[in-house]
Formats: C-alpha cells, sequence, structure tokens
C-alpha cells in the first residue's frame, strides 16, 4: 500500500469513526441534524453505526486491501445518501458541498487502493 493511500485510509477511517460514533451516542447536535432532515429516530443510530464500522473497515483496510475496499462502498453509498437527504431539506450549497467533499475524499482514498 503507498504512503498515499494509507494517509488518505486513515483520515477517512478516523472521520467516520467519528460522525458515526456521535450519531450513535446521541450528541444533541447530531440529534438536531436528525431533525432537520425528517429521519426517524430509530433510523439515525444505526446509520452512525454502519458510518463507524465502516471507518473501522477503512482502517483494516490498510492491512486487508479488499476489507478497505468493501468499506469504502458501503461509506460511498451512505454519502450518496446524506447528499441525497440535502437535496431533500433545501439545505444551503456550503452544506452540500462539504458532503460532496468527503464523498471525493472516499472515492479517491478507493482509488488509491486500487491503483496500489
Amino acid at each position: 500500500m503507498s504512503v498515499v493511500a494509507a494517509v488518505l485510509s486513515v483520515v477517512v477511517g478516523a472521520l467516520f469513526v467519528v460522525t458515526g460514533g456521535v450519531k450513535v451516542i446521541g450528541l444533541r447536535q447530531s440529534l438536531a441534524v436528525r431533525d432537520h432532515f425528517g429521519m426517524a429516530s430509530g433510523v439515525w443510530r444505526p446509520v452512525g453505526l454502519l458510518e463507524s464500522v465502516g471507518g473501522i473497515g477503512v482502517l483494516l483496510g490498510t492491512k486487508v486491501t479488499f476489507l478497505g475496499l468493501l468499506a469504502l462502498s458501503g461509506l460511498t453509498l451512505l454519502m450518496l445518501g446524506a447528499i441525497a437527504s440535502r437535496f431533500r431539506v433545501h439545505d444551503p450549497a456550503h452544506l452540500l458541498l462539504v458532503d460532496v467533499t468527503v464523498l471525493a475524499l472516499v472515492v479517491a482514498t478507493a482509488a488509491t487502493h486500487l491503483a496500489g
């Protein structure tokens, strides 16, 4: 694995472990985002769990490439869902841009795994 792939994997993995963990433990700011999106409370924690597990998978993917690619595929789907949610509630462009940037980071990480 290249240094770039390893660094991207650590960044993406840590990002999703944290963002997912925030949803799982139900921090107030996270619950406000959930409510803004109009998501049912029973959906938010499982989404957070998927994010955290995906982040862990990306981190483990530094040693087991297939696992990292599988996790990155799942995180790509989660980010597409996040972007769709932003469109649905008509969020401002700068918030949409954040999610698009994270999606690009996930895809770039997958590309470095495939290239390496």
